[in-house]
């Protein structure tokens, strides 16, 4: 069951009186969408929901709100450390689990940990979406393992991770790490970004699966996508138009260090970066987009390789034959 914390919405409705709201949320909450939508209509409120996937705290939507006129935006299922940034709101969406599958999940994982004799100290971390199952199930294993204190970052939630932001995680005194979610993109940056083991708990199927290999693969194609860009003529830098993406000052960076090799730079501006676009510049050799790390990382089928900006850093690094090693052994990836 999914949980839409309606007080939030309330709050921001008794404080902003808006005449029309702009509804956003990823695709998998599109239901959900359609309740507010309801609930928004019943209160006279006009509501719009944009039929484009919001992908984060940092994909806001705010060209669509100025075109319909709305005056608030309600982006759900994508909860941070803060409320609102201007006139977004940021309303949580979870899933709620009872306390017999939070017991049943807990002993899965002190099993898990007896039979591969792993340590007591285990670093916990989550998304928004599982972040009550976060706390109580970590209530309930505090006694019997060694879960470290939080990192704390003003904006994220206590031992949140986000696609681009690990900083909870990395460094923390633990031996290994669990995520908490289905997510396998967030174990596989907290795998990468700490270098240690990671397992994703899946709360759904109350799987635990280690994410190391994958990890490995994953970096393995990134020195290949470096590689190749070393060896490229033209490289087509790629700055994102979400509001959270612009990035413009590391794209003028990385610009004028490209260019230094002998790079011939083209700027190309887009909203959002899709193999169709990317592929229809074939004269092309490489590519460097600023928006967000998880593109190459999830997107597949670019024609030439495309890499982030962390991976754009290590192609610098390559090209001064400066050693390169984990370019993604970092807190944050932006």
């Amino acid at each position: 069951m999914i949980k839409i914390d309606w007080d939030s919405i309330i709050k921001a409705l008794d404080e902003f009186k808006p005449k029309k709201v702009l509804i956003v949320g990823p695709d998998g909450l599109v239901e959900q969408l359609q309740e507010i939508y309801d609930f928004l209509e019943k209160r006279g409120i006009k509501p719009v929901i944009s039929g484009d996937p919001s992908y984060g705290s940092c994909d806001l939507h705010l060209n669509k709100a100025f075109t319909v006129g709305a005056d608030l935006i309600i982006n759900l299922g994508h909860s941070i450390g803060l409320d609102r940034i201007g006139r977004v709101v940021f309303v949580n969406a979870e899933y709620i689990f009872d306390e017999t599958e939070i017991k049943e999940l807990a002993e899965k994982i002190l099993s898990f940990v007896e039979q591969n004799n792993l340590s007591k100290k285990a670093g916990f971390y989550t998304i928004s979406n599982y972040y009550t199952l976060y706390k109580k199930l970590v209530e309930t294993l505090n006694h019997r393992l060694e879960i470290p204190k939080p990192n704390k970052f003003e904006t994220l939630l206590e031992n949140q991770v986000l696609g681009c932001n690990f900083y909870s995680s990395f460094n923390a005194p633990a031996d290994y790490n669990f995520f908490i979610g289905e997510s396998r993109f967030h174990a596989i940056g907290i795998q990468l970004s700490t270098e240690k083991d990671t397992y994703m708990v899946d709360p759904h199927t109350k799987e635990i699966i280690p994410v190391k290999e994958e990890a490995l693969k994953y970096l393995k194609s990134s020195f290949a996508r470096i590689y190749l860009a070393s060896r490229a003529s033209t490289i087509g830098l790629i700055i994102g138009e979400k509001e959270g993406q612009v990035n413009l000052r590391k794209a003028d960076f990385l610009e004028k260090e490209l260019s230094s090799f002998g790079y011939k730079i083209y700027k190309i501006m887009m909203n959002e970066i899709t193999t169709d676009k990317v592929n229809k510049f074939t004269n092309i050799d490489a590519f460097v987009e600023t928006a967000c790390p998880r593109i190459p990382m999830n997107v597949e089928g670019f024609s030439k390789p495309v890499l982030s900006y962390l991976e754009a850093m290590a192609l610098i690094k390559l090209k001064k034959k400066i050693p390169v090693e984990n370019p993604f052994r970092a807190a944050v990836w932006y």
